[in-house]
């Protein structure tokens, strides 16, 4: 799904009624409706969105990832970082705070918000220094912690995140419009929640902190911070008298069942694993790689050819000093698996056309893909030891490049069994 196509299956625009989500709002000549967001599809949505509102936009602001910028005319843009956030994306998100100043208590607010915002819309508690935070980011990375729990830890040190941006936008009517690239489709998670009231402690952050290990490699500022209690001033707000609606409008659900509708369309039988995909990539992979091997031995859970479904978000501890991602490490780990297989076909790839900190999605892997490697000379042992993926499908032509997409709806991978 689009986010072209996300914006119009949501809002329409009829003579002098809005209707977002089914909700119906009247727009007398009085009523300011602005535009504000922040994520990977936050630029096409702001283009879609301005082409059905028109004129009728008054103002907003959206942070969206280098090269995704589009060309709307009365909603800003504005570029920055990610997963780590740069100066671009402080200055921006001051701008955007600054703006939202302006916004009446009769007005409108549509808010656009898709994954990658946790690093776009970034405003550090002000004991904090910026660069400390940066470390931080780095370090939750590659720390193998689900993306609930390092959100949790960037709300604890944000001015912006779980619920802190909407005391900004006062007591106007807030629609929130979410993309969602996070398990369970949860609010609060998606681009750390900026929206949605969701205060996390100083102890339950120092705890995570402590859990992964990370708490010997981030700045002692931080510690110390969260160690005397956080923030001074906590920007949480009362939702009292706020009204604020959440549609998760698209998901990584839909992007699997329009995969496995095109799929059949090709002749394969289908199945879709119901399940997220969670978990260290190196176990996730293999775990696909048994299903896999299942359906060629004995036609279980689907008859062959067969189509095989999964997603979600694993993850990755990151012990070498390799370059890679967390689809072209689970990719490298199934070619292990399934070395050898050669009616077996994996696609592991990032619906936002960017895996880690690499030009590429993903990676796509089969049977034969490890020994070809090990007549060549490499191992992929090795590459796995090292987390570096990316360098063993670069020499391996194994790599998939589609671009950045301007969307972001997980991860998913594909399995293709054939007879």
């Amino acid at each position: 799904m689009s986010p072209e196509n996300t914006v119009r299956s949501a809002v329409s625009l009829e003579d002098d009624r809005l209707t977002i989500c089914g909700r119906s709002y009247a727009l007398p000549v009085d009523r300011r409706i602005w535009v504000f967001g922040s994520g990977k599809a936050a630029g096409r949505m702001a283009l879609e969105l301005e082409a059905i509102l028109g004129k009728r936009v008054y103002d907003g602001i959206v942070i969206c990832p280098y090269g995704l910028k589009t060309s709307t005319k009365r909603i800003q843009q504005f570029e920055a970082a990610h997963p780590v956030p740069d100066l671009n994306s402080l200055t921006a998100t001051y701008e955007l705070v600054d703006v939202a100043s302006d916004v009446q208590e009769s007005d409108l607010v549509i808010y656009l918000l898709s994954g990658g915002s946790s690093s776009l819309l970034c405003m550090p508690c002000e004991e904090l220094e910026f660069d400390e935070v940066r470390v931080l980011y780095r370090q939750l990375l590659q720390c193998g912690a689900p993306i609930g729990e390092v959100n949790k830890i960037r709300k604890s040190i944000s001015q912006v995140k779980g619920g802190r941006l909407r005391a900004h936008f006062g007591n106007a009517t807030v629609e929130l419009l979410a993309v969602s690239d996070v398990p369970g489709n949860e609010p609060a998670d998606i681009g750390s929640g900026p929206l949605i009231d969701d205060h996390v402690s100083p102890g339950e952050a120092l705890e995570l902190i402590r859990k992964y290990g990370i708490d010997k490699k981030i700045p002692p500022a931080i510690l110390r911070f969260l160690e005397r209690g956080g923030a001074r001033e906590d920007r949480a707000y009362d939702a009292s008298g706020r009204t604020t609606h959440t549609t998760v409008a698209a998901s990584v659900e839909k992007v699997a069942e329009t995969v496995r509708g095109e799929a059949e369309t090709m002749g394969y039988k289908t199945w879709v694993d119901q399940e997220f995909v969670t978990g260290e990539a190196r176990l996730v992979a293999k775990k696909i790689a048994e299903k896999a091997v299942d359906v060629l031995a004995r036609d279980k859970p689907v008859a062959k050819p067969a189509a095989l479904i999964f997603y979600g978000e694993s993850t990755v501890t990151v012990t070498g000093s390799g370059k890679g991602g967390r689809n072209q490490e689970l990719a490298l780990s199934a070619a292990m698996a399934l070395e050898g297989r050669h009616c077996i076909t994996l696609l592991s790839g990032g619906t936002d056309g960017r895996d880690g900190e690499t030009n590429a999605a993903g990676a796509i892997v089969n049977g034969q893909s490890a020994l070809d490697a090990r007549e060549n000379g490499v191992k992929p042992e090795s590459y796995l030891e090292n987390n570096d993926s990316h360098t063993f499908f670069r020499k391996t032509d194994g790599l998939l490049v589609t671009g950045v997409t301007g969307n972001n709806l997980m991860d998913i991978q594909i399995v293709l069994v054939e007879k």
